[in-house]
């Protein structure tokens, strides 16, 4: 049997527009914010039909390039079956001419969001987090997780909501999967849970830690280091000074229990960071199994009659019940008998 030898390990050189990759034809490069990642963004054209679009990643030629398209070649059944508005999944692959694998992401998706972000506001981006872990949540009940969330994976939609390019998904729980507990997508130490980094398998604690950490860059702003791009953590009072200090107190609580390094103390999951960061808009929606701090919270909304009047009401209704027992008792009885008598005599 003859050796068999891979191409050398290499960055993917800049592919220019109208590159062939299969059916699709390349456009335009994609700024995504990062300085270390998986590889290079393109948007795409199917070559035949001009109007369908896809995204393409061309992916460098490394352990990292390798590892995701080992886990989409293993995944790519089940994954075509994961339905979310807010969640796209590869629905190709191949190999450039010069031996760098690919991914395609059929439909149109929009950009990176964090060349974008500069122009939202903090409501946008805290709604963006909130989509976010809602999409997770519907994630979750078809028996997936985000196992590392990279940065460049998150897009802003061309509708303007979230969009999830979901390369980092996996089945929960797969615990027996080597895939699973390497890091495939490149994705900075930063985001990457204190047990993983110690070889743990993908938890749903572990993905609330890296959510901690895309929140602290969509509120805090963040910073490119040797080792790839990492949150601010000081206190959002930094990023918004204009914030009231009630909300930012609360706000700096809510991502601080994202991040603790035990997996026991953090936010119970996206599904909880996402009523916690829509509480904090004020988007909550009343729950009849609220917490007790909800309905409190919903019955002193309510306008309500000073202490007095409401015991005046009571007194007033409970006299008028007295009277209409008594003026029952007072009125003569019709009696049922005399009058048959009469009609028999």
């Amino acid at each position: 049997m003859p050796n068999l030898s891979l191409p050398p390990p290499a960055a993917a050189a800049p592919l220019d527009e109208g590159q062939a990759l299969g059916v699709w034809r390349l456009e335009k490069p994609l700024a995504d914010g990062e300085q270390a990642h998986a590889g290079q963004w393109y948007s795409a054209h199917h070559a035949l039909a001009t109007e369908q679009k896809a995204a393409v990643l061309v992916l460098d030629r490394s352990d990292q390039g390798a590892g995701v398209m080992l886990r989409y070649a293993d995944q790519a059944g089940d994954l075509a079956k994961l339905q979310h508005p807010h969640i796209a999944v590869p629905s190709d692959s191949g190999v450039t001419p010069d031996s760098h694998p690919y991914l395609i992401v059929d439909g149109e998706h929009g950009e990176p969001v964090l060349p974008q972000l500069h122009s939202l506001s903090l409501r946008q981006r805290v709604e963006l987090l909130v989509q976010l872990c809602e999409a997770l949540r519907s994630a979750h009940q078809q028996g997936w997780l985000l196992a590392e969330i990279d940065p460049a994976m998150i897009w802003l939609g061309p509708e303007g909501g979230v969009r999830l390019m979901g390369l980092g998904l996996t089945k929960i729980p797969d615990p027996t999967d080597p895939f699973d507990r390497g890091l495939s997508l490149g994705a900075s130490p930063a985001f990457v849970a204190p047990e993983r980094r110690n070889g743990e398998p993908p938890t749903l604690a572990s993905e609330i830690y890296g959510l901690g950490a895309l929140a602290r860059v969509f509120i805090c702003g963040w910073e490119d280091t040797p080792r790839g791009l990492a949150p601010l953590r000081g206190s959002v009072a930094d990023a918004w000074p204009q914030m009231k200090e009630a909300q930012q107190i609360k706000l700096d609580a809510l991502l601080r229990g994202t991040m603790a390094e035990s997996p026991e103390l953090r936010t119970r999951g996206a599904e909880g960071l996402a009523d916690e960061l829509r509480e904090w808009l004020g988007l909550a929606p009343p729950r009849s199994t609220g917490s007790a701090a909800e309905l409190a919270s919903a019955v002193a909304a309510k306008p309500r009659p000073a202490w007095w009047k409401r015991w005046l009401w009571l007194g007033a209704a409970a006299g008028l019940g007295l009277l209409a027992m008594a003026a029952r008792v007072a009125e003569p009885p019709t009696s049922t008998a005399g009058t048959q008598s009469q009609s028999r005599g």
